[in-house]
C-alpha cells in the first residue's frame, strides 16, 4: 500500500487514480448529448419482431408516442427547425425545393440556409460558448455551410457511400478525441426515408432499411458500452418525419388543368410553389382554386391564407407566390415520379411522399432518449420538434441565442431526470479532486 506524504503523496494518488480509470475512455468533462436522426422513420414501423432494439430502447427510454413534426413535413424543414429551435417563417427553410430570391429553384445552397444570418444551428451555439466545448456533425442537413463564419470542430459532409458503421465509429472518435473532445454531436441516416421515397412506406425494401436502422442503434449501444460510456452519453433518437403512400391514379398532373405557360412552378411531392408571370396573379389563382374545389385533391393559399399553426405565412420568401398542398395519399406530378414510372408500369407505380399537414398522423416522428439526464422508463406525452434546442441547450448548459427562438422548455422538460444538472464533473473526477486537495493541504502542514 502507497503511504508517503507531501509531493511523493500527490504523485501516488495520481497513480491510483488513474489505474481507476484504466479502460474509460478519456471524454469532455461536460454532458455529452448524441442526437441521431434517421429520416423518414414513423413511429408505427417500431415493432418488436421487426425492430427489437429499437422497441426495447424505447420502453426503456423517455419517448413520447410520438413527436410532431414541423410543417412542412419535409427534410431540410424539420432538421433545421431542430438545430435552431425556430419554425421555417423564421429560419427561412420552407422546403428540400424552393425558390430564391430570383425565382429560380435552388436545392441544398448556401443561400437556401441563410434567410436570416442571426440563425446559428446549435451546433456552432455551443462552441460559441466555449469553456471546452466542441460539436460534431455528421451529414445533418444544412451542417456543410458555415454559420457567422464558423463550423463545428469536427464535421463530415453528407457522403452516401461511407457504411453506417464507420460513420458511428467516426463520431466516437470525435467524443475521445483528446485534445477537442465532442461533447454535442448531431448524426444524419438518410434511410428509411430515401428507399421509401422509391418503393412506398410498406414495400419489403423499405421494411429492409427499417431493420438496418434498427441494427444501427444496436452498434451504437455496442460502442457506447464498449467504451464504458453508458453514464456518460445521452443518445437521442429520433426522426424528422414520417411517410405516406402514394398511388398513380392519386398523382395529379396540374398542367392538364392549367397552362404552365402562365407561372413557374416547384413540384416536391404534396408541395408545390406557383410563382405567376407578371400582372398573372389573379388569373392563376382563380385557375387553381377552380381545379382545386373540383378535384377536392388539393388545397390553394395565397401568403396571408396560410394557417398561423404552420409558422410559414410570415415569411418573405412567400411574396408573389401561391402555395399548394395536396391531401393526404396525393401528389403533384413532376420528372422524378416520370423516372420511376420508367421503370414500372402505372398499375404498379407506388411511391412514399411527405410533406402534408403536420397534423396528419402519417407525418408523425419517433423521438426516444436515455442516459443521465433523462428519466429511465418513462412515457412522455407528445411535444413538438422545435423543442428539441432548448432540451440540448439546457443539458449543454448553453446561453441564451442572440436571436429569440421558437421552441421553448416547457414540452420537454418532463423527459429530464431529476437534479439533472446542466454541466457536471464525473463523479470519479470530483473525488479525486477532493482528496487531491486533502493532501495537498496536509502536505503543507
Amino acid at each position: 500500500m502507497c503511504r508517503p506524504v507531501g509531493a511523493v503523496a500527490v504523485k501516488c494518488l495520481v497513480a491510483v487514480f488513474a489505474a481507476a480509470v484504466v479502460g474509460v475512455a478519456a471524454v469532455t468533462r461536460h454532458p455529452v448529448t448524441v442526437v441521431v436522426s434517421f429520416d423518414g422513420f414513423r413511429p408505427d414501423y417500431i415493432k418488436p419482431n421487426v425492430t427489437p432494439h429499437m422497441a426495447w430502447f424505447q420502453k426503456v427510454s423517455a419517448a413520447p408516442p410520438y413527436m410532431r413534426s414541423t410543417f412542412p413535413t419535409k427534410t431540410f424543414v424539420n432538421h433545421f427547425t431542430m438545430a435552431t429551435g425556430m419554425y421555417s417563417d423564421k429560419h427561412g427553410v420552407l422546403d428540400n425545393y424552393m425558390f430564391d430570391k430570383h425565382y429560380d429553384k435552388m436545392h441544398y445552397t448556401y443561400e437556401q440556409f441563410h434567410y436570416d444570418d442571426a440563425v446559428v444551428p446549435i451546433w456552432i451555439h455551443n462552441e460559441i460558448n466555449g469553456d471546452g466545448r466542441y460539436s460534431g456533425v455528421m451529414m445533418w442537413p444544412g451542417s456543410e455551410f458555415a454559420y457567422q463564419n464558423k463550423y463545428p470542430t469536427h464535421i463530415q459532409k453528407y457522403n452516401s457511400s461511407i457504411p453506417w458503421t464507420d460513420r458511428i465509429d467516426k463520431i466516437m472518435s470525435w467524443i475521445k478525441d483528446e485534445k477537442k473532445p465532442a461533447n454535442l454531436v448531431y448524426a444524419y441516416f438518410e434511410e428509411p426515408d430515401h428507399t421509401a421515397h422509391l418503393k412506398a412506406s410498406d414495400s419489403q425494401e423499405t421494411i429492409n432499411q427499417i431493420v438496418r436502422a434498427d441494427a444501427t442503434l444496436k452498434y451504437i449501444l455496442d460502442q457506447i458500452k464498449h467504451e464504458k460510456l453508458e453514464n456518460k452519453i445521452n443518445l437521442i433518437i429520433l426522426s424528422d418525419h414520417g411517410m405516406d403512400t402514394v398511388t398513380y391514379n392519386r398523382m395529379i398532373h396540374l398542367n392538364e388543368y392549367v397552362s404552365n405557360t402562365t407561372y413557374k412552378s416547384i413540384m416536391s411531392g404534396p408541395n408545390a410553389f406557383i410563382h405567376p408571370n407578371p400582372n398573372k396573379f389573379d388569373e392563376v389563382y382563380k385557375n387553381l382554386s377552380k381545379v382545386a374545389n373540383t378535384s377536392r385533391t388539393f388545397n390553394v393559399f395565397k401568403q396571408d391564407q396560410l394557417p398561423d399553426r404552420w409558422h410559414m405565412k410570415n415569411n418573405t420568401r412567400l411574396t408573389d407566390i401561391i402555395y399548394l398542398l395536396a391531401k393526404p395519399q396525393y401528389a403533384f406530378w413532376d420528372t422524378y415520379f416520370e423516372f420511376i414510372l420508367n421503370g414500372t408500369t402505372k398499375e404498379k407505380f407506388k411511391i412514399g411522399a411527405h410533406g402534408y399537414d403536420n397534423a396528419e398522423p402519417q407525418m408523425r416522428a419517433i423521438f426516444m432518449a436515455s442516459g443521465p439526464a433523462f428519466k429511465k422508463n418513462y412515457s412522455a406525452v407528445q411535444f413538438d420538434n422545435v423543442d428539441l434546442y432548448p432540451l440540448i441547450s439546457r443539458i449543454a448548459g448553453l446561453t441564451e441565442p442572440s436571436r429569440q427562438i421558437d421552441g421553448t422548455i416547457k414540452g420537454v422538460e418532463q423527459l429530464l431526470s431529476v437534479g439533472a444538472a446542466p454541466t457536471f464533473t464525473p463523479p470519479v473526477l470530483g473525488i479525486f479532486s477532493a482528496l487531491l486537495l486533502q493532501v495537498i493541504a496536509r502536505s503543507r502542514l
